[in-house]
């Protein structure tokens, strides 16, 4: 199995010629419902343990060993008339993408409303670790605003999937700057909010807590980090793990209101884990 990343001018039948596995394979496993819009920058799944791959311009075997993680040594293997110091672009390769090679385990969330149809979340729900449930919203007077997910909850432990819950600042319809900075700000409403996930987190049997706070003000973003590591000290003293939502930064100082108030290595060293939200480089209304 390998992971295609979309190039502009894709399309599912090239794709299909590029790797020599069938279109239809290739939208089944990936759960397309409309082939024909491949987005550049998408993420698909190619699954087999081996791959035909048709050499583009200036790719040699090394590059193409080197792209694919497969030994060079593997790759001449397994392509015994293939001449190395004489491919041209257009000739096959096929590479050894199923070998019994050391790997680690992949840990996966995925977030879903609690509307998501049975049909989606039987199709994912044997592939993930963690699954979300998107989410509790924060008020300025820092309560929390539960969704109905109580089904959501009992679907995931009854397929020995994680449980989390989501805690966003997505206030009247958006994410509110304003909403969250005046509970950050105040350490009566901080602990508050922390008292109100904890008493979720124990009433619903979440695995843990994912905070997805967004459009945090630059100025706060030291109050945010020191707020999340109260919230990891009472959470895993409890037996529960925190993970955060960062927004895809491509510089540690990049500017805007979804960066810069996003840490990574505070935040990388506060939670169990981090989830990059890099939806946002693909996403259909994602900004610009």
């Amino acid at each position: 199995m390998i992971i295609y990343t979309v190039e502009s001018g894709d399309t599912l039948n090239s794709i299909s010629r590029r790797f020599g596995i069938p279109p239809m394979r290739i939208a089944a496993d990936n759960g397309l419902r409309n082939a024909s819009q491949l987005v550049v920058g998408q993420s698909l799944l190619i699954m087999a343990d081996s791959i035909r791959y048709i050499i583009r311009e200036g790719q040699t075997l090394y590059s193409i060993s080197q792209e694919y993680g497969v030994p060079l040594e593997a790759l001449l293997e397994a392509n015994p008339n293939l001449n190395p110091l004489n491919i041209r672009v257009g000739d096959t390769v096929m590479i050894p993408v199923g070998m019994n090679t050391e790997r680690r385990d992949a840990i996966v969330n995925g977030y879903a409303y609690p509307t998501i149809t049975e049909s989606s979340l039987n199709c994912v729900l044997p592939f993930l670790t963690f699954l979300s449930s998107f989410s509790y919203t924060l008020t300025p007077q820092g309560d929390l605003i539960a969704p109905a997910d109580d089904d959501l909850i009992y679907r995931s432990v009854r397929s020995a999937v994680m449980p989390l819950m989501v805690v966003t600042n997505l206030y009247d319809g958006s994410f509110d700057t304003d909403a969250l900075s005046a509970v950050l700000n105040d350490a009566a409403l901080r602990e508050k909010l922390i008292n109100g996930i904890i008493e979720e987190l124990q009433n619903k049997g979440y695995y843990g807590v994912n905070m997805d706070m967004e459009y945090i003000a630059p100025t706060d973003r030291e109050i945010y980090n020191e707020f999340l590591r109260q919230l990891a000290e009472r959470v895993r003293g409890l037996g529960y793990i925190l993970t955060v939502a960062l927004a895809p930064k491509i510089s540690a100082d990049q500017q805007g209101l979804l960066y810069e108030a996003h840490d990574y290595a505070a935040q990388g060293e506060i939670a169990d884990y981090v989830i990059l939200m890099t939806y946002e480089w693909g996403y259909t209304y994602a900004h610009e």
